[in-house]
């Protein structure tokens, strides 16, 4: 999603990171997901004029909405339920993929990691550790080892009238180049990237518990069968043909949301 877009750094440590769910040794990834309840708008510093998501984050569940009323809506995740809903705003459909939960939540896992550090401590060692042993994951060149990264703490400032720890990134791959990240000193959120390939801001934080009703389907939209809908692209089904149309140009719209 474009405005939840991390730096090349995050893109490498996503990688590495999901095999490492995959086998259980990413340490502290349910700091990552229970943290301080909040939510914010996230803005692509690269692309200010074009419309921020917003993520909500409470409880062990996560919901990223587009502020984009021609987009597709949302993304819902709630493991401890076993629920992913994709939830489509315009056309009033929602997608309950809660058979896909399981691999969705390892998906998710490594971004939260990397947008919520654990603690207030130098957050490349928690990045390098995850990427040591999954190196052959996270090298986009297999000739050369997997990067690793250094922090060096740049004082405090405020973002948004919050006060973070700043820190400086270099990568031991220079295609990388220098960042800068402010990591929320309540939040322990990256409130703020900085470096060659953009960066990213939340703004408008608003701490606190966040609504069930954000996380459960929203009542009066049409829950579309996932089952229905894959069965029915593999078998080249015509049955309920109107629900199969609408289901197909949902399905459309949601690639080209996330794909941005």
């Amino acid at each position: 999603m474009s405005t939840l877009s991390l730096p090349k750094v995050g893109a490498l440590i996503l990688a590495a990171s999901i095999a490492g769910c995959q086998n259980g040794e990413v340490v502290g990834g349910a700091d990552a997901w229970n943290g301080v309840a909040f939510s914010a708008d996230m803005v692509d510093l690269a692309h200010p004029n074009k419309p921020a998501s917003r993520i909500y984050l409470g409880g062990g569940r996560v919901r990223i909405q587009s502020l984009d009323t021609s987009s597709f809506g949302a993304i819902v995740v709630d493991p401890a339920h076993g629920t992913t809903l994709i939830v489509n705003d315009p056309s009033r459909q929602y997608i309950d993929a809660g058979m896909f939960t399981p691999l969705v939540t390892v998906a998710f896992a490594p971004m939260m990691r990397v947008l919520r550090p654990a603690g207030a401590g130098d957050p490349c060692s928690q990045w390098n550790s995850a990427v040591n042993p999954f190196g052959a994951f996270a090298k986009a060149d297999k000739s050369k080892p997997a990067p690793q990264w250094s922090c060096t703490s740049q004082g405090t400032e405020t973002v948004n009238g919050r006060a973070a720890h700043k820190w400086g990134v270099t990568s031991s791959d220079p295609a990388d180049g220098p960042m800068t990240i402010w990591v929320d000193d309540r939040l322990h959120v990256l409130s703020k990237t900085t470096g060659k390939d953009g960066g990213s801001e939340m703004r408008n934080i608003a701490e606190g518990p966040q609504p069930d009703s954000l996380f459960t389907p929203p009542p009066n939209y049409k829950k579309l069968s996932i089952s229905g809908l894959l069965g029915g692209m593999l078998t080249g089904s015509k049955d309920s043909g109107q629900a199969a149309s609408s289901g197909a140009a949902f399905l459309r719209k949601l690639q080209g949301a996330t794909s941005h």
